[in-house]
């Protein structure tokens, strides 16, 4: 996706060749917009919604840092990129309290313009990323949560990945990751516990147990059960009440 940069600075000639220079490297942005000074710089950015914004920090009427102020006031969010030829420290800590991170130096070079986009576009990919990733792990989460309050009802990967209009074998490689198990383990695993605390602490015969854990076949639950504790669950029952 084309990143939008719009460019604050009130020397024409800078801000046409940096636009000029922008548009020419094609490093996925594309310049939308020009403003001479800090009040249409704010007016431009509030309209046209870029994703970053280039701005000189001496500017007539009003100077860039205070236009980064006042566009931060009202909610907007882009990057921004302070353009400055001065070396001066107070305006670059003011800079870092405002959150900006890049600088660019008049005059800026081909090789200058090119290594700050493909930065800023590095860093727009990974933060796209890391919100997917959180996003897919509140997903597993839910899934989790809904294994352990309905393990007695059908449950399958396939209407989760239909849910999160995910593939079902990425949604599998994802819970994986996140739990440490397939999904299947873990919904065998919750269940088979379930199944143990209804034997042991309820008069549920074996069958009324593999039903209420989502086993409507007897011997289909038995198999599973043998397989994942060693004992049949009659013999557990045994075992367990034995050793009390």
């Amino acid at each position: 996706m084309t990143k939008k940069i719009v460019i604050v600075e009130d020397e024409f000639r800078i801000r046409q060749g940096l636009s000029n220079l922008i548009n020419k490297v094609d490093m996925g942005c594309r310049v939308i917009g020009e403003a001479e000074n800090g009040y249409e710089g704010i007016k431009m950015v509030r309209d046209m919604e870029p994703d970053i914004v280039i701005t000189d920090i001496r500017m007539p009427k009003i100077n860039g840092l205070e236009m980064i102020e006042k566009i931060k006031e009202m909610g907007i969010h882009c990057v921004f990129v302070i353009l400055s030829g001065y070396s001066d420290f107070e305006y670059a800590r003011t800079g870092i309290r405002l959150g900006v991170k890049e600088y660019l130096l008049k005059p800026a070079t081909i090789s200058d313009v090119k290594e700050l986009l493909k930065k800023l576009v590095d860093q727009e990919e990974k933060r796209a990323e890391d919100t997917r990733m959180q996003e897919y792990s509140v997903a597993v989460k839910e899934m989790v949560s809904v294994i352990e309050e309905n393990y007695g009802m059908r449950l399958g990967l396939d209407s989760f990945a239909d849910k999160f209009r995910l593939t079902p074998e990425y949604l599998s490689n994802l819970f994986a990751k996140e739990t440490g198990m397939t999904f299947s383990n873990y919904l065998k695993k919750i269940r088979m516990e379930k199944a143990k605390e209804l034997i042991l602490n309820t008069d549920m015969k074996i069958y009324e147990v593999a039903c209420s854990v989502g086993y409507p076949d007897q011997k289909y639950f038995s198999k599973v059960f043998k397989e994942y504790t060693g004992v049949s669950a009659k013999q557990y029952a045994i075992d367990e009440r034995k050793n009390k």
